[in-house]
């Protein structure tokens, strides 16, 4: 069973594309970056001590899965004024007996405080990285892009959905990032619409 816990997420208004076209190009993002040491462990507590995922964890267990080694990213983010903030970004994976592997994800933007935690199938994905991070900033397609963020993959009509919704807030970095790395990731999964709409 795939379990979403979204809070209350700040909406920040971004500048719109043009429809149909995304901002910018892939040369203009930077990509989530790998913590290791001191910085790793750091962020892993501040994810370990959160009462959502400690709730995820303890159903984990009880659902029979074991934890193997956590991983830690920040999402660089540069917002229209050209100011740069993170998003951080803990993925626990969990394998059980059968070597069914599920992924507890953390998303947290220390700027407002706000988080997105839930549990995936499978590994944790380069476009649900940048998805996690574009939704934990700026939130206003939380509910739409629910369904892209966890199943994977989702369905065509819910790629389109919440990847139409995000093109919104491409001037914002992580969400350019989200919206062309989702749209490559998708393509390949046989979406002719992500296809279509690929970034240059």
């Amino acid at each position: 069973m795939i379990m979403l816990v979204v809070g209350m997420i700040l909406v920040t208004p971004a500048m719109a594309c043009p429809a149909g076209t995304p901002c910018g190009s892939k040369s203009n993002v930077e990509d989530p970056i790998q913590l290791t040491g001191e910085e790793r462990d750091k962020i892993l507590d501040v994810a370990l001590k959160n009462s959502q995922v400690k709730e995820l964890q303890k159903q984990l267990v009880a659902d029979g899965f074991t934890q193997k080694n956590p991983e830690t990213f920040t999402v660089p983010i540069e917002l229209e004024d050209g100011s740069k903030t993170e998003v951080l970004v803990v993925a626990i994976p969990y394998e059980n007996d059968t070597s069914e592997v599920k992924t507890l994800v953390y998303f947290h933007n220390p700027q407002t405080g706000e988080s997105i935690t839930g549990v995936i199938r499978g590994s944790l994905t380069a476009c649900a990285i940048a998805l996690g991070a574009c939704l934990v900033y700026v939130g206003g397609c939380t509910v739409v892009c629910g369904a892209l963020l966890f199943p994977d993959p989702a369905e065509p009509a819910e790629a389109a959905a919440c990847l139409s919704c995000i093109e919104s807030y491409t001037g914002i970095t992580a969400c350019l990032t989200a919206y062309c790395t989702c749209m490559d990731y998708y393509c390949d999964q046989g979406s002719q619409w992500a296809c279509d709409h690929r970034c240059p």
